[in-house]
């Protein structure tokens, strides 16, 4: 193996986590590799933050995340990183204040699903009927779609009627892909089936950390690149990419870089590869998309009783947007709760108390009281990008011809997922694969004494 001062340098910008499995990936195989993130902390989209709550500092996530059973390269990244402790399992059990209950059987894949939506309460027996009719149908067309079908027009197609369409499947599609049914791609909703409900009867476990997000992959992934010999650069923004002979330059950067990982969403990405002079259609062919998380916060052992997690009936004519509640425990002196409103640029022009009433509304009505003593709400104003038909994603290696030895990752590369964890993981690793062959394949530097020859 050579030594590490002879591998080739390379760059990762952004620390979320797309760029810090990269980053890892990249460290791991022997590479030198220096990681560029502009905000003070890593984790990107996905992190921990600390609210000045009335009952005291809290520390929670900027938003609340949630990680199932199918993301099986980030749970298997946590596990090497020593998180695995930090994670706890449960079976699929999916419950709302309008009724409904579907719980996953103790039964070989896919007979767990089967029997739970057979069983599902909430639902008459032509609904359950129509719901595993649907399943039927998505598996024997291998989860494949019409082109540039709507989940709303897939609902249609597959006769799902509305007390399914209302309590289950609207709610999914607006949790996972951040997107209104009638706008939000069939092909990205029916991968997420895919990989979940239609999967092994362990993927569409629910996984709950028992830490803020930064504990599991930012901080231990930091801690990893540092002890590889990784060079961490927070609070450093890129503004000017260069490509010479001797490699990639980035700003002020001492030493040029072999190759560049570009790990940014995509509208971040666009403005240095403008300047660049590559055509970044593609990448602004993205629209971000909002998601608020309302932290409701009781003193410890004031709380109503709490379901683990919940789906709430949303009610815009009556200011009530939240559509999940997640139990997050004792945290400090506080009982804590996140609310999840998904879509949030419906809500921008929403004065923020009149949001959190009607949380606290939907809080009572499902739970009963006392109400909150607190309720603070995150936006992330950027959160996803709105996953919409016919959206192309863009390959890692992209731009591989304009600009030789630039890599993509993030969660808008991955070919069929919303915006997800498990997208964003997958990618960075999937371009540090890339990378690494790449560079395997190139001439390599020849070091030693030089000697001249005359001409």
């Amino acid at each position: 193996m050579r030594p590490r001062s002879l591998a080739p340098a390379v760059a990762v910008v952004g620390a979320g986590w797309a760029g810090l499995a990269g980053a890892l990936a990249l460290a791991e195989a022997g590479l030198r590799v220096t990681l560029f993130e502009t905000a003070p902390q890593a984790g990107g989209r996905a992190r921990s933050v600390t609210l000045a709550t009335p009952l005291g500092p809290i520390a929670i996530d900027n938003g609340q995340h949630l990680i199932v059973g199918a993301y099986r390269q980030t749970l298997g990244l946590l596990a090497r990183l020593g998180a695995g402790p930090l994670l706890r399992r449960h079976r699929l059990h999916l419950v709302s204040d309008r009724g409904l209950s579907l719980r996953a059987a103790p039964l070989p894949a896919p007979l767990h699903l089967g029997w739970g939506l057979l069983r599902a309460g909430g639902l008459d027996w032509s609904e359950r009927m129509a719901m595993l009719r649907m399943m039927r149908a998505l598996r024997r067309a291998r989860w494949q779609v019409r082109p540039n079908e709507t989940v709303a027009a897939l609902l249609e197609r597959l006769a799902q009627p509305s007390g399914p369409v209302s309590k289950l499947w609207a709610p999914l599609c607006v949790g996972a892909l951040n997107t209104l049914p009638a706008h939000a791609c069939a092909r990205s909703f029916a991968a997420v089936l895919r990989d979940t409900l239609g999967a092994a009867r362990h993927d569409c476990d629910f996984v709950a950390p028992d830490a803020p997000l930064g504990a599991l992959l930012p901080d231990r992934g930091l801690a990893r690149l540092r002890a590889l010999g990784a060079t961490i650069r927070l609070r450093s923004t890129l503004r000017e990419l260069r490509r010479s002979p001797s490699g990639w330059r980035l700003d002020a950067a001492e030493e040029p870089f072999a190759a560049l990982l570009l790990a940014l969403p995509p509208w971040s990405a666009a403005a240095p590869l403008g300047r660049l002079g590559v055509d970044t259609s593609v990448l602004q062919r993205f629209v971000p998309e909002p998601i608020a998380t309302a932290w409701a916060l009781w003193p410890a052992g004031e709380a109503p009783r709490l379901a683990r997690w919940s789906m709430l009936e949303e009610d815009p004519q009556r200011a009530r947007f939240g559509q999940w509640v997640f139990d997050r425990g004792i945290i400090g002196p506080a009982r804590v709760a996140g609310v999840v409103v998904s879509v949030a640029s419906r809500i921008a022009d929403q004065p923020a108390q009149a949001l959190a009433d009607g949380i606290a509304a939907q809080l009572r009505d499902a739970f009963g009281g006392p109400a909150p003593s607190a309720i603070r709400i995150v936006t992330e104003r950027r959160a996803t990008f709105r996953c919409t038909p016919g959206l192309q994603r863009p390959a890692c290696d992209h731009f591989g011809r304009e600009a030789p030895g630039l890599w993509l990752a993030g969660d808008y590369t991955w070919p069929d997922y919303p915006a997800t964890i498990e997208a964003a993981v997958r990618s960075g690793q999937r371009a540090a694969a890339g990378m690494l062959a790449s560079l395997a394949a190139a001439p390599q530097p020849q070091h030693g004494h030089a000697t001249d020859v005359p001409a």
